[in-house]
């Protein structure tokens, strides 16, 4: 019998997104556990046993466990049969990858970052009083409880939150130039590179319309409607969004995944 594969996720936004339209893409059977972070459970001690750091999706392999979206990824992609999701030559592999981590690197933290700046001041200003503290106490990666305390506070610059649009925009820039020459990232075709750019792209143009539109981006729009019309994406969106609690916490996927 194969080893059961269990994925550990939220709902379909940022890198929990990622790792859904890639597993739906490869085709593969998997339990579902979906975390709700706008209750915090990934800060419960029964998934803090499976990820010390708090952080989804995270990928239960028989007695493997993996994280970090990226590594995720292309461990499906090596480990199952399925349509390949990874380029073909070295070169396109090598393309593929320099997409994952920008993505990794500069497209999410830019739009996480902001995201923050907008919602986090209100959010936590709707918490009884004293309960923002005691959620902060619970995370248990320093960089993210800092991250938390400088946005409740409001403490991010005019000239950080200037800089991260800046970046918004470069990506915009960046992903219509390599769409020129075909309909995916990478020119070998489809691959992880596509997935990864989407799952930050998908709400970049919903939320920032001013950045990414038809006029200024008409390539990359044209590419998220191929991209949403893929059954494997389409399926990884239709997972549903579960319930906010009624005080309304602080709703952060793109910031407790890896």
């Amino acid at each position: 019998m194969a080893d059961r594969l269990e994925l550990y996720h939220a709902e379909p936004l940022s890198n929990s997104l990622k790792v859904l339209a890639a597993i739906h893409e490869k085709g593969v059977p998997f339990v579902s556990h979906q975390i709700n972070l706008r209750r915090f459970e990934q800060h419960e001690p029964r998934f803090l046993a499976i990820n010390p750091a708090g952080q989804v999706p995270v990928l239960v392999h028989g007695e493997c466990t993996i994280v970090e979206s990226t590594v995720i990824n292309e461990y499906l992609d090596e480990s199952f049969d399925g349509p390949p999701l990874r380029p073909g030559t070295p070169y396109g592999r090598a393309q593929m990858r320099v997409w994952t981590k920008f993505v990794d690197e500069s497209f999410r933290p830019a739009l996480s970052f902001l995201a923050w700046a907008r919602q986090m001041p209100a959010l936590v200003g709707a918490l009884p009083e004293g309960e923002f503290e005691r959620r902060l106490a619970r995370i248990p990666l320093r960089e993210k409880r800092d991250k938390w305390a400088m946005a409740a506070r409001g403490g991010f610059t005019q000239r950080e939150i200037e800089g991260w649009r800046q970046n918004l925009i470069e990506a915009t820039g960046r992903i219509e130039r390599a769409l020129a020459a075909g309909d995916w990232l990478v020119k070998d075709g489809f691959s992880l590179a596509d997935i990864a750019v989407f799952s930050i792209a998908n709400s970049l143009s919903s939320g920032y319309a001013e950045i990414m539109n038809e006029e200024i981006a008409p390539r990359t729009m044209a590419w998220l409607a191929r991209m949403r019309a893929r059954p494997g994406v389409a399926a990884a969106l239709a997972v549903p969004t579960p319930p906010s609690p009624v005080e309304k916490p602080p709703a952060t996927p793109s910031d407790v995944s890896g």
